[in-house]
């Protein structure tokens, strides 16, 4: 990759999702990454019979139930006290920010923006270290965390890439200071082919109390609407960020929703094997017949190298044309206007999109 340019300013701080443009306009959303298996309609129907008790009680602040249920499910062996609830995981890398960062961070580049716009917002500065073979530059982010580095701020599997680097978050929670916050985002790692267990980082918390990491329910559940995501880390940690948590931060439906989803263990299995089916035939179909070069991935979404035209021709195109919203990356720090973003749905919807890019021509 070339060497990290500057970063954006808050307001390029985008996301996927239709309300990122007109929302008459989508008619097919391949810019938003959740599970494409959709919720459950036998869970819907259980929830709503909870709905009256749980719209006109108030919520419990500690969320109890939920916590038990995310430690029964992850099977670590603590308790709940490792766990900090949010209404959403975007909320828990503000509360993160505001409660450990002073000085400086490093952000492994280019990634997730709120990693960057809540250092900033947290009066922070932020040092980019490029992905090097769209991998973290280990050496290099452990160089750069050496002076007055309050937080390094990493992503596996990575947003955008989509590329998995287990190896590389070991080594780097192993050699890092013991002054520095590690913050690891796993939001999307429950999707990716292996599955979390070879790869997730929260068996290493016990050992390394500036660990902290970072799930989000909204994509490994579908329950983008719900906003529903939680923090596993030392309870020392724990108990400092909930100084910067606001009372009641996650509502009644959200705790008893993620308490339900939790309890099918066949979900993620299914969706698992869905992505791999459906990612494998996109990556195929649009390397064969398309001017396009898809990029390799291990969870429900990948890059599209569209450097014969830029990022914001192809969005616009396919957005004006077809309905389709795909996510330009050019708004990454650190990316230009060479790729595109698009998520994995369902075989349908897949194919709508192939059909789209061949129509842009050979």
């Amino acid at each position: 990759m070339k060497p990290m340019m500057k970063s954006k300013p808050d307001q390029d701080c985008l996301h996927g999702g239709v309300y990122s443009v007109n929302p008459g306009l989508v008619q097919l959303d391949f810019s938003s990454n959740v599970n494409p298996l959709g919720i459950s309609k036998h869970l819907l129907r259980d929830l709503y019979s909870e709905l009256n008790s749980l719209c006109t009680t108030y919520p419990d602040p500690l969320c109890r139930e939920l916590k038990n249920s995310i430690l029964d499910y992850l099977g670590i062996g603590l308790d709940p006290s490792w766990l900090l609830i949010g209404n959403g995981a975007t909320e828990l890398i503000h509360i993160f920010a505001r409660t450990f960062i002073r000085r400086n961070v490093v952000i492994s580049a280019p990634t997730f923006c709120e990693y960057e716009l809540s250092a900033r917002r947290a009066g922070a500065t932020v040092k980019f270290v490029p992905l090097k073979n769209w991998k973290p530059d280990t050496e290099k982010i452990l160089k750069e965390s050496t002076n007055g580095c309050d937080a390094v701020f990493l992503c596996n599997p990575n947003n955008p890439t989509g590329i998995l680097s287990t190896v590389s978050m070991r080594q780097i929670i192993e050699n890092i200071s013991s002054d520095t916050q590690i913050f690891i985002d796993e939001c999307f790692i429950e999707l990716v082919d292996e599955g979390d267990k070879k790869n997730t980082m929260i068996e290493m918390v016990s050992d390394y109390k500036n660990l902290v990491i970072l799930r989000s329910m909204t994509k490994s559940f579908c329950l983008a609407g719900i906003r529903l995501g939680y923090c596993v880390c030392n309870p020392k940690l724990i108990n400092r960020m909930l100084e910067n948590k606001i009372s009641w931060n996650v509502n009644g439906v959200a705790q008893k929703l993620g308490t339900m989803v939790l309890k099918d263990p066949s979900y993620l299995e299914k969706s698992k094997r869905l992505i791999q089916r459906e990612r494998n035939f996109m990556m195929n179909e649009l390397g064969k017949t398309t001017k396009f070069s898809p990029m390799l991935s291990d969870v429900n979404f990948f890059l599209i190298d569209v450097s014969n035209q830029s990022s914001v021709e192809v969005r616009n195109y396919l957005l004006s044309k077809r309905g389709i919203l795909v996510r330009d990356c050019s708004t990454f720090t650190g990316m230009g206007l060479r790729h595109i973003r698009v998520a994995v749905k369902k075989h349908i919807e897949n194919t709508t999109l192939i059909d789209a890019f061949k129509s842009m021509g050979p």
